[in-house]
């Protein structure tokens, strides 16, 4: 299992949303249009009380989750993104649910541009070694997860990656932990939460 560039063990996800509202038989896309990090789970949106913030919530660029497609990402009309990252301090070995969260908002021109980042990087994450699909149910206005198992310390871990579309905005959750001691299940609450933050808006 690949480590990401700090020392935390974390890769990052992403995630596309797209509404529409029809009134007097015409179609308007709705525009999400705040800061990206205002969107973020916070930390007190986790479910657990012993985790802290490893980097706070900071611009990141079109490459956050796939270095590879950040070019494309950006012709796909991305306009700015940001992004968290949460740690547990927990024995690894014996640990139950996530050890590392990240979460990252990306904002796009349009819903369309932002629906074919997910494709895009939908395909890319299905590319990566190891990767196997799983599926979230329902989530935001388009979805994609894939998990990645290895070895960390010499114990068995597991990573899921999660990525939905919120109207013009893309999300993504990467959260590792141990294997068998942490589930996709546990991770769908924080994604709804920060759908919820951005429907708000």
């Amino acid at each position: 299992m690949r480590p990401r560039k700090t020392a935390a063990p974390v890769l990052g996800i992403i995630a596309t949303v797209m509404l529409t509202a029809s009134c007097g038989g015409s179609t308007t896309a709705v525009m999400l249009h705040g800061d990206p990090s205002g969107y973020l789970i916070t930390l007190g949106q986790l479910p657990s009380p012993d985790f802290t913030v490893y980097e706070a919530a900071a611009p990141v660029d079109a490459g956050w989750l796939d270095h590879d497609s950040s070019t494309a990402v950006r012709k796909d009309g991305w306009v700015r993104a940001a992004e968290v990252q949460y740690y547990r301090r927990v024995s690894y070995d014996t640990s139950n649910g996530p050890i590392t969260v990240t979460a990252a908002v990306a904002s796009f021109t349009s819903s369309g541009g932002a629906a074919a980042a997910l494709t895009r990087l939908g395909a890319a994450l299905d590319a990566r070694s190891g990767a196997v699909p799983v599926s979230t149910g329902p989530l935001g206005d388009g979805e994609h997860a894939i998990t990645v198992q290895g070895m960390l310390d010499g114990v068995q871990a597991v990573e899921f990656v999660m990525v939905w579309r919120v109207d013009n905005l893309l999300n993504s959750l990467v959260a590792q932990g141990r294997l068998g001691g942490l589930q996709l299940n546990q991770l769908l609450p924080l994604a709804t939460i920060q759908t919820t933050n951005e429907r708000r808006d």
